[in-house]
């Protein structure tokens, strides 16, 4: 059993196209903090949400094209 759990987590993380990005203590305690607030957590209701949403900002403030 143990092993196809393995397999189950590989699997799943193979068709996953996303990329980990080490995120400093403190920055992360900082958006944990922000986003508990109840109001705040509907418009981002996790971290990742939080962080993709502030860098899309932030490339397109910067000219990036992101829908290409």
């Amino acid at each position: 059993m143990v092993t196809i759990n393995i397999l189950l987590v590989t699997m799943v993380n193979k068709k996953r196209k996303d990329t980990a990005i080490k995120v400093s203590r403190w920055l992360d305690d900082a958006v944990k903090g922000y986003i508990s607030n109840r109001k705040i957590s509907v418009e981002f209701p996790s971290k990742r949400n939080f962080v993709d949403k502030a860098v899309m900002q932030f490339l397109e403030e910067k000219g990036v094209k992101l829908n290409e």
